[in-house]
């Protein structure tokens, strides 16, 4: 029996209230966030070739729909609260579980810490005192969205859908804009340009491939919900695939104007191209639009990773990896314990800025942790063939295969690029160990 449909010990359930909308906001919720605020110029500086921009974007946008493909039949086989963790842990037991679910609570620790120190920033523009409080203000964004969720599902899912789609049509109307100034924009350049490479290398391209794919990362946020999804089995695939193609139509849509209106040069000489535009559609209101738009940029991405974590220490929780407390669920709908402990982490690594290790090694753990989650589908088709099915994967086994050898060669290019990062990541994965071994030997003590 499911712990959706009966309360057990007392400790409450989950809700089902969710549905497509939610899965398509909380998707475009995590994957519209910082990334598309400051890659444009990145990657313009390592890519010097505005045609050779739009096609990776493409690109990533179609890996990103692949590797959809193989966790919807994932998340609709094993509809359960915790996503990833869930299909790792029944596929390769207590220690592959862990490393993705200890990746995924982390990771997510550490984007929530620096969005809300990134709202604190974008709030100074606003307010020019608040600069001086940017760390305060980072921990008061942070404690809203916390009690808000922890009010219940309902709560949080409203804020997500609002946000989400308050961003994306703030990136829509960015969109009509640059193209209405473009022409005023060409025939002034900027001034100062720095000096862009003539060539274009395999480093660049690398470097430059890897922002994007970190730019769509958040797509498969929905899979995290499918315990309180009214209708996985049709609401997940679909909400996965609506919003990566909603946000890869904006993303494309966003750097063909910025490099239609201001060019490769004018992008890569300027942190924030967007506010270039904005100031020369008059005055300084768009600058202030700006700044509030990106705050509800970063809040909605904010909001998205905090619902995300707690049902990971749920899930590990119902394993007996974490203590029984954290299946602790209010009447909302909410695992409130489990939103205590994640908020207590997120302020501690805002407040001390341990936060940028962390930050930096994301991007390791969350490649080896998806090479698990990839490798999940053909371990289960062996395992367990029986195991309903609402949605197979496409093209199944020789798609699947060349999506896990794409992201097996990306983890490998990423660690021969920071070897030490990847050292880091190898020591936290081996603290899961003991942890693996507890948690094997309470199950054979408490089994008959």
């Amino acid at each position: 029996m499911s712990a959706t449909d009966s309360p057990a010990s007392g400790r409450g359930h989950l809700l089902r209230v969710l549905g497509l909308s939610f899965g398509i906001a909380v998707a475009i919720g995590g994957m519209i966030g910082a990334g598309i605020l400051r890659t444009p110029s990145l990657i313009a500086g390592l890519v010097p070739e505005a045609g050779l921009i739009i096609t990776l974007w493409v690109l990533g946008a179609v890996q990103t729909l692949l590797e959809a493909n193989i966790v919807a039949e994932l998340a609709t086989s094993l509809p359960k609260a915790g996503g990833f963790y869930v299909y790792a842990h029944r596929a390769f037991g207590d220690l592959g579980g862990l490393v993705v679910g200890w990746t995924i609570w982390i990771a997510r620790l550490a984007s929530t810490a620096a969005l809300s120190v990134a709202f604190a920033d974008f709030f100074a523009l606003l307010s020019a005192p608040a600069g001086h409080y940017k760390a305060a203000v980072a921990v008061a964004m942070q404690l809203a969205l916390f009690l808000f969720n922890i009010i219940g599902v309902r709560q949080g899912s409203g804020l997500q859908q609002a946000t989400s789609f308050a961003k994306a049509l703030a990136l829509l109307a960015f969109c009509v804009a640059a193209v209405a100034v473009a022409a005023s924009l060409r025939a002034s350049p900027p001034t100062v340009v720095p000096h862009v490479p003539a060539t274009i290398t395999a480093f660049g391209m690398i470097g430059a491939y890897q922002l994007i794919i970190g730019a769509y990362s958040g797509w498969y946020e929905p899979v995290f919900f499918a315990e309180e999804n009214v209708d996985p089995g049709r609401s997940l695939p679909r909400a996965m695939a609506f919003s990566i193609l909603l946000t890869a139509a904006l993303y494309i849509a966003v750097n063909g104007v910025l490099l239609y209106a201001l060019g490769v040069r004018g992008i890569t000489g300027n942190a924030l191209p967007y506010t270039i535009v904005l100031d020369r559609a008059g005055g300084a209101l768009p600058a202030l639009l700006f700044a509030a738009g990106a705050m509800i940029v970063v809040a909605s991405c904010a909001n998205a990773g905090i619902m995300v974590a707690p049902r990971v220490l749920l899930a590990l929780s119902r394993d007996r990896l974490l203590p029984a407390m954290f299946q602790n669920i209010n009447r909302g709908g909410s695992p409130w314990v489990a939103f205590l402990l994640t908020a207590c982490g997120s302020v501690a690594l805002a407040l001390s800025g341990s936060f940028a290790l962390l930050f930096g090694l994301i991007a390791t753990l969350q490649s080896a942790a998806f090479v698990l989650v990839i490798g999940s589908v053909f371990v289960l088709r062996k395992k367990e063939p029986a195991l309903a099915r609402p949605w197979r994967v496409k093209g199944y086994p020789w798609l699947a295969a060349l999506v896990f050898a794409i992201d097996f060669v990306l983890l490998i290019l990423f660690l021969s690029s920071n070897w030490l990062g990847g050292l880091y990541a190898a020591i936290l994965w081996a603290a899961c160990v003991p942890f693996a071994m507890v948690a094997r030997r309470a199950r054979a003590q408490a089994s008959p």
